[in-house]
């Protein structure tokens, strides 16, 4: 019983400044009272861990990524609701961070498209990414032309 408290104690520096969410998740399991509960909260805790360390987890047989602060957002969701009964999986944490998980994706996706539309904008001003005019050399291979005068009155794709 004292060993997996002394692997709980270890583990509590995954945690960082998050240890009492960790640990007010695993509460939500009915892990009460603590002393007789040492495996199945070193269980529980060794599970955040895993996805803390992995940035991914599995549910109906698709993976998910998700950051670190995606997943402490989503255990402060999870842990603000208030359950009737003891939870018995991780279920109801996977689908909140489902949907966290999916606005990550999209606002990722969102920031790329607006980078490639600042780098297109930046090659028909005739810019580099420094700011500095491009010569007419670095243009055309950027632009991936030959020469010029094949562009005049065409818009740059």
């Amino acid at each position: 019983m004292d060993m997996e408290w002394g692997e709980i104690i270890r583990l509590l520096p995954v945690f960082g400044s998050h240890a009492r969410l960790a640990f007010e998740y695993v509460e939500l399991f009915g892990v009460l009272p603590l002393r007789m509960k040492g495996k199945k909260i070193l269980r529980l805790l060794q599970d955040v861990s895993a996805l803390l360390r992995t940035d991914s987890f599995r549910y109906q047989r698709r993976e998910y990524h998700i950051s670190e602060p995606g997943i402490w957002e989503a255990l402060r969701i999870v842990c603000n609701k208030h359950f009737e009964q003891p939870l018995e999986n991780h279920n109801y944490l996977k689908k909140v961070m489902i949907g966290i998980s999916e606005r990550e994706r999209k606002e990722a996706r969102d920031a790329a498209e607006r980078e490639q539309k600042q780098r297109e904008e930046r090659l028909r001003k005739g810019v580099s990414g420094d700011g500095r005019a491009m010569s007419a050399e670095e243009f055309k291979r950027r632009a991936g032309v030959e020469s010029l005068a094949g562009l005049i009155g065409k818009g740059i794709e």
